[in-house]
């Protein structure tokens, strides 16, 4: 009764389950998500350049595979478009009140000369000449080059269906058809059966009607009918395309060959949806219009998808020897399905949320094992005979009624006999030789390797090994041990395992596949030979070919010549992910979330037509330009951008892009780029060209060339700069020639002035020093005299004696321009000793000098200092009574002497005033004025002068306390000769 009970339910679900079953090529859509504007397509042409041309409810678009752009239509009655035909540059196309229109730049212009008020006729383009229009009984004819109109008068009434054939018209009329070149006709009086459409073929001529049932006539064979199409269809467009025939309709569209058989089995492409127009493109694309879905493109006509009520399929096996298969979905069903038969349900239950990850058939008794969160165990007739709550990954058969199975936990074994059965030796970790267990328990392997979670399981039949992949690496059972299998050292982490013969597959997730001999790996197949990736999920062996899921996509790699196929969404697969895969005798079978798909293995896949390029845009400084080859620019007008069209739909973002500018490398693009910016170019020649390559490496054969030239300023062009150089030479001419004559009469008076000078100066110099050395002679000898009054004959003598040296050096500094400071600190040593005689001991100075310093090799101006300290001496220590102290410093700068005299005198303010009171009787002293002359002689013409500062010190009181002298004197080279001449 269960047995009946169940049979029943999966009659019922298949019963009803029909009506969810669907299939299709594989599509894209392109619609008003895309940029297409409107979803209401009525026409549509591919151009010689390749772009699409789409007529619509919204008026005209042009679309290069990426973007669209919109031609809106100018028509009063309304802005649906129709009936796309190409002249030359220009596509042509009419509205439903008869108008024609054209492209012309980037609008579409009225065609003046033809006006119809009487709806929508009939049209075609002839020989790329003539436009001829069918009215109800007359053929009208426009010269598309010279814009003449010619009618032509017919004995019959146009119906609606025109075509070409041999450089013909041919017009379907109400009682036959009408042949005509455009200038002359000729009618062929025969029964149309209310036909609307005409295909002509070598040797017969097709009638279709829209509504009429049957809708095809053999109009040249007494009218014969052709029941290929099902009643109750509404016909909307036939064409024929290249050696075969479609038929698009309210519900689908259907294609046969050039006799009217049907093709793809009778296969209805998209029923359910209004098709208006098909197309096939230059690449073998396939493009189906529609008046609610927009665009529908095929890539590959002969892959095909099938769903099943919606669900995502998830795990395949091979069902009847390749022809079919076992697909297992997400929601933990089992279905079988084969081309001709569909899908068929095999194992139905109450839906669950997980999925099934693998199916195992044991081929000897068609036993079915699935993995998912459990194991179930099906029989040959579809029923559950045990499920094990374990997470189960995979399962193999080690031999009769014996099962090996991976899971979360490790692996297991399990028969299906209710009688105990014998477990090999080699199986179990002890010296047991055998153990029995039954149906109601189930055997855990407790070798350590195998005790973690596992991945996948394989037996070998022919040396008895089992292989299992873990968390921890890929570990093998055998009678001869038991080892982990490494590569380089490095573990191995299978994702599938296969046994073959004498060989082992173990895909991975992140090292590509490994070849095993005798648990040893003899061959590793990764991305350096080829491999779009390293993470293989499935995999399956056909013969001599690997069929690898990898991410993204599906590669077969032939073993012998390594030759590489890859299958992506540019080859007609969908853009979901793909679960498991099956490779069967004539077809490969992937289990995707969208469905099954199914595609002939056999069938050439590659994209052989080369791109096109097309320049759709040229800017400069963001303004739009009408480009031609080697425009000129202006020398400001150097921001560039240039926008072009890839013209391979097949390819979408596989191209290869590049670029280069004159004789330049080649840089690559991104593949979705389609524009060039260059916001700052120098002028010159350029030629930038473009290349691209589709996915198989096919190159486009003439890539885009793009000349354009960018002036020079005027400044820099040849005219000016030749123009400037003539008059900078004439100028440098006739200037030169004035000013030899000039400098030949000035140039001995420059020589004598220079020479005046330089006596002048020299004398000056002299002439202060010599002012500047009996002044002080006239101190120190009153300092004598009074030693001599006091009948002081001992300091007499000393102070004579350092006078006496003091005045040689005196009378030797004063011949030379400039001394070693060594000199003048000696030279100062001397006249201090003698002040400080004269001042009765009273007197305390210190010198400090650098120790960067060398005083030897830092020469000064002689007697430069002398003055200062003489002055900081009579007007300022000389009036204090005690405590006299005179600082001299001498410290190194970056490029200079820094010279510092220091007092702690009454100050200069004191000073002045003590001086005015003594001002009738007191020598005026000249020493610091004729100094400061000498420092405005000695600066003069110099790069670096000598700097002077005087500072008066106060305390914290704010009274004097002293008076501060900076002098700062550049470093200067040593003096070639000190005598003046």
């Amino acid at each position: 009764m269960r047995h009946f009970l169940t049979f029943l339910y999966i009659l019922i679900f298949s019963f009803f389950s029909n009506c969810a079953v669907a299939q299709n090529a594989v599509y894209r859509v392109i619609n008003n998500l895309n940029g297409l504007p409107s979803n209401t397509v009525y026409s549509i042409l591919q151009d010689k350049n390749g772009f699409l041309w789409v007529a619509h409810d919204k008026g005209l678009s042009r679309y290069d595979g990426k973007s669209f752009v919109h031609y809106e239509s100018i028509a009063k009655q309304g802005r649906s478009l129709f009936n796309l035909m190409e002249y030359q540059d220009r596509i042509y196309c009419q509205d439903f009140a008869g108008n024609f229109y054209y492209t012309q730049h980037d609008k579409l212009v009225k065609e003046s000369t033809l006006s119809w008020k009487g709806g929508f006729v009939p049209a075609t383009i002839l020989n790329n000449r003539l436009l001829l229009s069918c009215f109800t009984d007359t053929l009208r004819t426009l010269n598309l080059a010279t814009k003449k109109i010619s009618k032509i008068p017919i004995p019959s009434t146009f119906s609606w269906g025109i075509s070409v054939k041999d450089h013909k018209l041919l017009a379907l009329c109400e009682n036959g058809i009408y042949r005509t070149d455009g200038y002359r006709g000729q009618f062929q009086k025969l029964p149309t059966y209310q036909s609307f459409f005409l295909i002509p073929t070598d040797h017969e001529l097709f009638g279709i009607t829209k509504t009429k049932y049957p809708y095809v006539r053999r109009l040249l064979h007494d009218g014969s009918a052709i029941s290929v199409l099902k009643p109750d269809l509404f016909i909307q467009d036939v064409v024929k395309l290249k050696d075969e025939i479609w038929v698009a309709t309210s519900s689908g569209a259907y294609c046969f060959d050039l006799n009217f058989n049907p093709k793809y089995n009778g296969f209805c492409f998209f029923e359910g949806t209004s098709i208006s127009r098909v197309l096939i493109d230059r690449e073998g694309n396939y493009w189906f219009a529609t008046l609610a879905k927009g665009l529908l493109f095929v890539p590959n006509i002969h892959t095909r998808l099938y769903q099943y009520q919606n669900i995502g399929m998830t795990a395949l096996a091979p069902f009847q020897e390749g022809k079919g298969v076992y697909i297992g979905t997400e929601k933990q069903n089992i279905l079988s399905f084969s081309p001709e038969q569909g899908f068929r349900p095999y194992f139905m239950q109450k839906s669950s949320n997980h999925e099934i990850i693998s199916i195992y058939e044991d081929t000897e008794n068609h036993d079915m094992f699935f993995s998912s969160n459990r194991l179930v165990h099906l029989n040959a007739q579809h029923q559950q005979v045990q499920s094990l709550e374990l997470a189960s990954k995979s399962i193999v058969k080690i031999k009769s009624n014996l099962y090996a199975m991976a899971y979360s936990g490790g692996v297991a074994l399990l028969t299906k006999s209710r009688k105990p059965i014998s477990i090999p030796r080699w199986l179990l970790p002890t010296n047991t030789s055998s153990k029995s267990i039954n149906i109601d328990t189930i055997f855990h392997l407790t070798h350590p390797s195998v005790k973690s979670r596992t991945r996948w399981i394989e037996f070998g039949q022919k040396d008895s090994t089992l292989y299992i992949s873990t968390v921890g690496g890929l570990v093998y059972i055998s009678p001869k041990g038991t080892s982990e299998i490494l590569y380089q050292g490095n573990p191995i982490y299978g994702s599938q395992i296969i046994c073959k013969g004498d060989y082992t597959y173990v895909a991975t997730f992140s090292e590509g596949l490994y070849i095993l001999k005798n648990q040893q790996v003899v061959r590793h197949i990764s991305t350096k030979d080829g491999l779009a990736s390293n993470t293989i999920y499935r995999f399956q062996i056909d013969q001599q070919k690997l069929w690898l899921v990898e991410e993204g996509m599906l590669q077969s790699f032939d073993l012998k010549t390594k030759e590489i196929i890859s299958y992506s969404s540019t080859d007609g697969l969908p853009k979901a992910e793909i679960k498991d895969l099956v490779v069967g005798t004539q077809n490969v079978f992937l289990a995707t979330p969208e469905g099954l798909v199914v595609f002939d293995k056999k069938r050439d896949v590659a994209n052989k037509t080369s791109p096109l390029m097309a320049l759709t845009g040229f800017t400069v400084n963001d303004q739009i330009r009408d480009y031609y080859s080697g425009i000129k620019l202006e020398s400001d007008q150097n921001s560039i951008e240039i926008f072009f069209s890839i013209l391979s739909f097949k390819s979408e973002d596989e191209l290869h892009i590049s670029y280069k500018i004159n004789n330049g490398t080649w840089l690559n693009l991104p593949s979705q780029s389609r524009v060039l910016s260059f916001p700052s170019l120098s002028p010159g020649a350029y030629k930038l060209t473009l290349k691209a390559i589709n996915e198989d490496g096919i190159a486009v054969q003439k890539p885009l060339d793009i000349y354009f030239e960018i002036n020079a300023p005027f400044y820099l062009q040849w005219w000016f700069v030749g123009l400037i150089l003539a008059i900078i030479t004439l100028g440098i001419y006739w200037y030169f020639r004035w000013r030899i004559n000039d400098i030949n009469q000035k140039n001995q008076l420059i020589a004598d002035k220079l020479k005046l000078e330089q006596e002048v100066k020299q004398s000056m110099l002299a002439s202060i020093k010599s002012q500047m050395n009996p002044h002080f002679l006239f101190n120190a000898l009153n300092t004598i005299q009074a030693y001599i009054y006091t009948n002081d004959k001992e300091n007499a003598s000393v102070y004579l004696g350092k006078f006496s040296e003091l005045t040689r050096r005196i009378l030797d500094m004063s011949n030379k321009d400039s001394v070693p400071l060594s000199e003048e600190i000696k030279a100062l040593s001397l006249y201090l000793e003698l002040e400080k005689i004269r001042f009765e001991d009273l007197l305390h100075y210190t010198f400090d000098v650098d120790p960067a310093l060398q005083p030897d090799f830092v020469y000064i101006p002689s007697m430069l200092i002398q003055p200062y300290v003489e002055n900081a001496i009579k007007h300022g220590l000389l009036h204090k009574k005690e405590d006299r102290q005179l600082w001299i410093k001498f410290i190194k700068e970056r490029d200079c002497l820094m010279v510092i005299i220091e007092d702690n005198g009454i100050g200069r303010k004191r000073s002045a005033q003590l001086k005015r009171l003594k001002e009738k009787n007191s020598h005026q002293s000249f020493a610091i004025s004729a100094n400061q002359k000498r420092l405005d002689i000695l600066n003069q013409g110099a790069k670096h002068q000598i700097m002077m500062e005087i500072i008066d010190k106060h305390n914290a009181q704010g009274e004097p306390s002293g008076t501060l002298v900076n002098i700062r004197i550049p470093f200067q080279k040593p003096p070639s000769s000190n005598l003046v001449n």
